[in-house]
């Protein structure tokens, strides 16, 4: 008895690392990977409800997220954001303009500022404030692959502390070094104080996009339904500026083929989606939200694909 108590002891109080990984690890990353069709009841019942009109004529939502930096210090095999090939960054003065647009328009649960890797941001401090002053009846988490922490600014780590914006810390290397800079990171978090949650990765990934044999990105050509029945990112909705995005991935492809990352002839199919714009009414939000399949959905995988996770050269793909 006295040793259940002392297991129990250190995954719900000890240990707050281990336990946002492990309760992270079987309920996305075995479950959620492998088991796809358990993501139908949690768009339905977790992220679908959210969407409706509120007493302000806001629409609702789970959350929204803004893509700050697209650059990362990583250049993971696979990434739905193509950051190995991509270095651009939205200004602080951008995003407060987009954010405080957005804001008489819906109502997030969550504010998700992301990456790329977000801690290479030179105005990370000034937009980590205004974005929590803006969205003050949402919750504002920043991600972070981690590895910055050990080294991050101290005015960062503050403006973290001072604001309450949760830190969000996605592991995505398994390298020895790579490990030591983590836990020096945590060190320092918890020397500070800062509150933190802990997303590990594992030893397979979820591919977004093929390659083809002279190594470009290339789409997959798949039934759009099958697609979106094997979609992990249904509640990806991304704002930039004055659009929104219902599909995180559509919106990374579009920025891709403007940085002439892709080739637009070839991502042709995922061009034709239309993002919504600030002169939507609540009403087109909702239905626009609400809508499941659509044609784009074609170049995503029809079926889960699984790949071997691992870096990859920096050096951008022709």
């Amino acid at each position: 008895m006295m040793s259940l108590f002392r297991f129990l002891k250190k995954f719900f109080i000890d240990d707050p690392i281990q336990r946002t990984k492990k309760i992270y690890f079987w309920c996305f990353n075995i479950i959620g990977m492998h088991i796809s069709f358990l993501y139908t009841p949690y768009y339905y019942f977790y992220v679908r409800r959210y969407y409706r009109i509120g007493k302000d004529r806001r629409v609702g939502m789970m959350y929204v997220a803004s893509v700050i930096i697209t650059g990362c210090n990583l250049r993971c095999h696979g990434c739905s954001v193509m950051s190995p090939h991509r270095k651009s960054r939205i200004s602080a003065d951008d995003l407060i303009a987009s954010f405080t647009e957005w804001r008489q328009k819906i109502k997030p649960q969550y504010i998700h500022l992301t990456g790329g890797e977000p801690l290479l941001h030179p105005e990370l401090e000034r937009i980590i404030r205004e974005s929590t002053r803006i969205w003050n009846d949402s919750h504002v988490w920043l991600f972070t692959n981690g590895l910055m922490l050990d080294t991050a600014k101290p005015d960062v780590l503050q403006a973290i502390k001072e604001t309450g914006c949760k830190l969000v810390v996605s592991e995505h290397t398994f390298e020895p070094e790579h490990r030591t800079k983590l836990d020096a990171g945590y060190k320092r978090l918890k020397e500070a104080n800062i509150p933190f949650v802990v997303r590990p990765s594992r030893r397979t990934w979820l591919a977004m996009h093929d390659h083809n044999e002279k190594g470009e990105i290339v789409p997959y050509q798949s039934n759009p339904k099958e697609a979106w029945n094997n979609c992990a990112f249904r509640a990806a909705v991304v704002v930039d500026g004055e659009q929104l995005y219902s599909c995180g991935h559509l919106y990374h492809i579009a920025q891709a083929v403007k940085e002439g990352i892709l080739n637009a002839d070839q991502w042709q199919p995922a061009l034709t989606y239309s993002p919504l714009t600030l002169q939507a009414t609540p009403e087109e939000i909702v239905e626009h939200l609400r809508c499941r399949v659509m044609p784009e959905c074609a170049v995503c995988p029809g079926k889960r694909n699984i790949v071997v996770s691992h870096q990859i050269p920096l050096q951008r793909e022709t």
